[in-house]
């Protein structure tokens, strides 16, 4: 071991020390200590194939029933999709066309939760808003960020 001032030292270890190879890696270590790195090593890859796994998820089209507080102040039945461009505004299944069918992503400029359980708001580049609240409360979340991480991707 080299100190501060250039001179060797002994290093304060105990028992029988090995360097041992961990893939394209040397290091110094006891019996145990390689397999920890091991696991440590096992471990981040797990953890990036899951962020990748993730990231694929939030690609995905994905559909949630809301229900939608239109500029009027009505609550209008919808279905809200979601892909890696666009927002998708859908009424029920048998129920007719919208005026607006999608906006891109690129248009939303801010979503965030609001006070009431499973309500959540889109604000948008042109001023307007546009609150929703989910018929599964627990997806608020899952919303929230998927609009939020695929926007950021489109803008940066």
């Amino acid at each position: 071991l080299v100190d501060d001032d250039g001179e060797i030292e002994d290093l304060p270890l105990q028992g029988t020390m090995k360097i041992q190879a961990l893939g394209k890696s040397f290091f110094l270590a006891g019996p145990r200590r390689k397999e920890e790195q091991e696991g440590e090593r096992l471990q981040k890859q797990v953890e990036r194939e899951r962020k990748k796994l993730q990231d694929a998820n939030i690609s995905k089209y994905s559909e949630y029933q809301v229900v939608k507080t239109n500029a009027q102040g009505r609550r209008q039945e919808r279905v809200l999709g979601i892909d890696p461009w666009n927002l998708h505004n859908k009424k029920p299944k048998g129920s007719g066309g919208v005026w607006r069918k999608q906006r891109s992503l690129k248009e939303v400029s801010e979503v965030h939760r609001l006070q009431n359980p499973g309500t959540f708001a889109i604000r948008f580049t042109n001023g307007t808003s546009r609150e929703y609240e989910c018929v599964d409360k627990s997806q608020v979340d899952e919303i929230i960020n998927k609009i939020t991480v695929l926007r950021s991707q489109l803008v940066g």
